[in-house]
């Protein structure tokens, strides 16, 4: 078992003192009072849904026994129809061999009278046992082509033989039908989906100690729906509920770049003064708080960052380049010097079969495998200046565009890439930068130089 040393510690009393008379203490009945109304809110409608949920059920159960029912009357109604063919063809069978049966009498009867009448006749008169035999020869010839054709007969019987398959296919059943829960969180189509904008909506996220126009740099979602936002020009890191308020601050030294999340209630940032500070600062979230827990000191400037695994990806400007979580064995895994922002920002995919990097000096989308390797280069009109590329946990890939105030989406079918540009100036964006996938269908978009994020509502 490892510890983790304590930086400094503090006299509970000595932090304490003076602390019941600021205003974050005065104002917490009222924050109590407010989330507790929330809560009850929430309470009363999960039990409404609760009900719902039972009453669903029982409308479920009435339809398997309904469904019961009617199979039940369906193999009925099959069983009456197969008795009744199968006593039909019975009777045809019977009557075939009732027919030869009484072919066998007939000829058996007409021999026996011929035999009857030479033996009477035989003494008396020629002529009469001649026809007698003529007659009863040609009953004999008859009756002998008769017997070949009745040898010839095989002895009929009935089988029952099932319709091909449907044994099989309902003993593959292992239900009468598929149960749909239907609610939550709404299901997102493939990567191959192109979204429209519904809707949008801006969210001030400015607090009243900001000394500058915001500037959120980098955004990302925690695992329990809260949102983490790092504010270049005030020196911030932001934490919003899932309304997208903001619950607390936490300063950080000048200037953060961007966060990304490394755990459910983890995020690593990067902070670059572009003189000798270029770090990574890794902080959690607790209990509504943003705490500050280690920092990894870079050799070289540190711009965007993603995260995978036990990985961390930087960008330099020029360069792409990857640590563990300790901030060791950093090596380069992919460079481009022919631009002052070649390698701008990076997104790893759910994979990491895939790394998105956006070369702003040539307006460019860089697709790597995982082993910096080059997959493809996207140009195209609408990735003009490309600043922040996300992906989805679907697979679905966004860019946004800050000199062309647009969110692009990219999708790939058959080693093609496609740009589609799904917002623009008159769905409130400004200068976008850096973007995040909400899971309820929108995405969130921050800018350069503004006090709004915008949620673009997705469909």
């Amino acid at each position: 078992m490892t510890f983790r040393q304590c930086s400094a510690i503090k006299h509970i009393p000595d932090v304490a003192k003076g602390f019941r008379d600021t205003q974050e203490f005065k104002e917490l009945p009222q924050r109590v009072s407010e989330i507790r109304k929330r809560l009850a809110h929430q309470r009363q409608s999960r039990t409404e849904n609760d009900d719902a949920v039972d009453k669903s059920g029982d409308k479920c159960l009435s339809q398997i026994q309904t469904l019961r029912q009617t199979f039940n009357d369906i193999f009925d109604r099959l069983e009456r129809r197969t008795i009744s063919e199968m006593e039909n063809r019975k009777a045809s069978l019977k009557n075939k061999i009732q027919a030869d049966v009484d072919q066998i009498d007939d000829v058996t009867e007409k021999l026996e009278m011929l035999t009857d009448a030479l033996k009477d006749g035989s003494d008396t008169n020629e002529a009469l046992s001649y026809i007698g035999f003529s007659k009863c020869d040609e009953v004999i010839f008859k009756a002998q082509l008769f017997l070949q054709t009745i040898a010839n007969k095989d002895d009929f019987k009935m089988t029952f033989q099932s319709f091909k398959g449907i044994t099989e296919y309902m003993s593959s059943l292992e239900m009468l039908g598929e149960v749909i829960c239907k609610g939550g969180e709404k299901p997102l189509p493939g990567p191959d989906h192109v979204f429209e904008v519904e809707k949008h909506v801006l969210h001030n996220v400015k607090v009243a100690d900001d000394k500058n126009v915001c500037f959120i740099t980098g955004i990302c979602r925690l695992a329990y729906g809260e949102f983490l936002l790092s504010d270049n020009k005030n020196s911030k890191l932001k934490l919003l509920n899932s309304s997208y308020q903001v619950m607390s601050t936490s300063d950080v030294p000048n200037w953060p770049q961007d966060v990304c999340i490394t755990g459910q209630r983890e995020a690593a940032v990067t902070v670059d003064d572009g003189k000798d500070r270029h770090e990574i600062l890794l902080v959690r979230v607790k209990a509504g708080k943003i705490e500050q827990m280690k920092t990894i000191k870079l050799q070289h400037t540190c711009g965007a960052l993603a995260h995978h695994g036990d990985h961390l990806y930087v960008t330099t400007n020029t360069a792409l380049r990857v640590y563990d979580m300790a901030g060791g064995h950093g090596r380069q895994l992919y460079s481009d010097e022919k631009g002052e922002t070649s390698v701008n920002k990076c997104a790893v995919s759910p994979d990491c079969s895939r790394i998105y990097i956006t070369n702003a000096t040539h307006h460019q989308l860089i697709t790597l495998n995982k082993d910096g390797t080059t997959l493809s280069t996207l140009t195209h009109p609408e990735l003009h200046y490309p600043s922040s590329p996300h992906v989805t946990a679907q697979g679905h890939v966004f860019v946004t565009c800050f000199r062309r105030n647009t969110v692009v989406q990219v999708t790939e079918k058959n080693n093609q890439q496609t740009v589609t540009t799904l917002a623009g100036a008159n769905n409130g964006l400004t200068e976008s930068w850096s973007l995040c996938f909400n899971s309820n269908g929108s995405l969130l978009v921050c800018q350069m130089d503004d006090n709004n994020i915008v949620e673009l509502k997705l469909k």
